[in-house]
């Protein structure tokens, strides 16, 4: 009897263990329909780019909220004013010579809310014989007055050189 219940507790562990575990049964993950705010926001991001490439100053400085923006680069975190957003696309800001976004992601924060990540080449100086300068992007945009709007922009150049941007 002894000799029946040792041969027992010695073969459980091994039948428990040699038995495959049953299928798991996940769904596979189904694409989730796409926010509307993202759709504005891929059409907001595509103008802006247009507004860089055509040098439109007023459209650009439009493009930032009201009540001011967050501006983020490699060594400065500064909140500015909107007037302050305004004055310097009117008098410091020049176009570039090639301008494109690249592997943007848009990840809603709310249904007046969405977040930019991603990054783009900008061909610096006005006769595009400099080339192009990666940056990596991020930007907070929300809707005020109806419109999408910059909150916080960050851009910070990349240290790796970039190839070719597309020219105006």
């Amino acid at each position: 009897m002894r000799r029946s219940i040792l041969a027992l507790l010695l073969a459980a562990p091994a039948v428990a263990f040699s038995q495959a575990p049953p299928p798991l049964h996940v769904a596979p993950p189904q694409p989730r329909a796409e926010a509307p705010i993202v759709g504005e926001a891929r059409m907001f991001m595509a103008r802006y780019a247009q507004d860089l490439l055509e040098g439109r100053r007023a459209e650009l400085a439009g493009r930032y909220d009201r009540r001011g923006a967050w501006r983020v680069g490699p060594s400065k975190v500064v909140f500015e004013p909107w007037s302050t957003i305004e004055a310097n696309y009117a008098r410091r800001w020049s176009a570039p010579s090639s301008f494109e976004w690249q592997d943007l992601v848009y990840e809603p924060a709310g249904p007046d809310a969405v977040t930019v990540i991603g990054r783009f080449l900008w061909g610096p100086g006005p006769d595009g014989r400099k080339p192009p300068v990666l940056f990596a992007y991020s930007a907070l945009l929300v809707r005020q007055d109806g419109a999408l709007r910059i909150r916080m922009e960050h851009e910070s150049a990349a240290a790796e050189p970039a190839p070719r941007a597309r020219r105006r």
